[in-house]
């Protein structure tokens, strides 16, 4: 009898150890798993306003030794991938020579393009798509889009992505997001004066502070210079929304053609944008106030200025021209400094 109860004790201590090892091992997750973890996204549209980042939220099934790459595609209207680099060298049809990222106007993917990621080891994927990719053991993602903010009020705008597996994913995904990209509308007003191209004779750069041309601009208020911005190109001022309501005067001026020329005497194409994000951008065509081999202020041109008035009352801008009906239709305004204080100034 005794020896009845010692197999049958004996026996059940068995099966108690081997409980206990096969319960360890179903927690242990340093053990591998077979099969790929699912990325589960926690939210598939984000609504930001521009400048922000959209982030979405990932979930890992569970753990794994391996990096985890999500391939990351933007799509068109009607859902297809656009490419993301344009061929340089090579045949397209095989990829050789995708080198140039291509820049799109409302989103910026940091994350390297698959030609970027290593070529081939993805598979050849047309020139579209991005991966990300992240460390082993992984078990959260945040996966980050930027948005670009810019001036111009264009309204609410989608962009839509698809994020997939790639054929080195130790992890599988197959889900389309959507980013609602508002206005970011401010209370500031920029000023920019450009005058960029290729028209000069010489062949210089017109924005090469030593060999190009020089252009400027001033801002007053109350009689005082209280900003100017004379070593740019393009040239930019800001009335700040926190600045004081009253009259400004802003003064756009061509300073030196510094010996450059244009064998038709044709106008340095120059124009100001005045511009409240998500407000307006406003741009005023100055070329016919700059003829080329006239000359600057500095060269001896009285005439190579003209004023524009702003009236703030607040975030309210209001803009005229020195005329204040007709705009670049310069006259020069006692307000100015002489041009000797000028080249004092610039030359400090």
């Amino acid at each position: 009898m005794k020896n009845i109860h010692k197999k049958i004790s004996y026996s059940l201590v068995v099966v108690f150890l081997l409980g206990l090892v096969s319960f360890s091992c179903e927690n242990d997750d340093s053990i591998p798993r077979r099969g790929k973890p699912e990325l589960r996204l926690a939210n598939n549209s984000v609504t930001v306003t521009e400048g922000e980042t959209a982030v979405f939220n990932i979930d890992v099934e569970y753990p794994v030794s391996e990096k985890i790459d999500i391939r990351i595609d933007i799509l068109d209207a009607d859902g297809n991938p656009v490419p993301t680099a344009n061929p340089t060298d090579g045949d397209p049809t095989t990829g050789n020579g995708f080198l140039d990222r291509i820049q799109f106007e409302s989103i910026e993917v940091p994350y390297p393009t698959w030609f970027e990621s290593g070529w081939f080891q993805y598979g050849y994927l047309g020139g579209t798509g991005y991966v990300a990719s992240f460390p082993p053991f992984t078990e959260a993602i945040e996966l980050n889009i930027e948005t670009i903010q810019d001036f111009i009020p264009e309204g609410a705008t989608t962009v839509n992505l698809r994020l997939t597996a790639t054929s080195l994913m130790e992890a599988t995904i197959e889900e389309d997001i959507s980013i609602t990209i508002n206005d970011f509308v401010g209370n500031d007003l920029v000023a920019r004066l450009n005058w960029a191209g290729d028209y000069l004779e010489s062949g210089a750069d017109p924005c090469d502070i030593d060999n190009g041309l020089d252009l400027d601009l001033e801002l007053i208020y109350g009689g005082a210079y209280i900003q100017t911005s004379y070593n740019d190109c393009p040239e930019e001022l800001t009335i700040l929304g926190s600045d004081a309501d009253g009259t400004y005067i802003i003064d756009a001026s061509f300073w030196t053609a510094n010996g450059n020329s244009a064998t038709d005497n044709s106008n340095v194409p120059a124009s100001i944008d005045f511009m409240k994000a998500g407000v307006f951008v406003e741009s005023v065509d100055l070329s016919s106030l700059f003829p080329l081999n006239d000359g600057g202020l500095n060269d001896g041109n009285g005439n190579a200025i003209t004023s524009f008035t702003i009236e703030k009352a607040g975030n309210t801008f209001t803009i005229t021209d020195s005329n204040d009906t007709q705009i670049a239709q310069g006259r020069f305004s006692d307000h100015r400094m002489t041009i000797n204080e000028k080249r004092a100034l610039k030359n400090r």
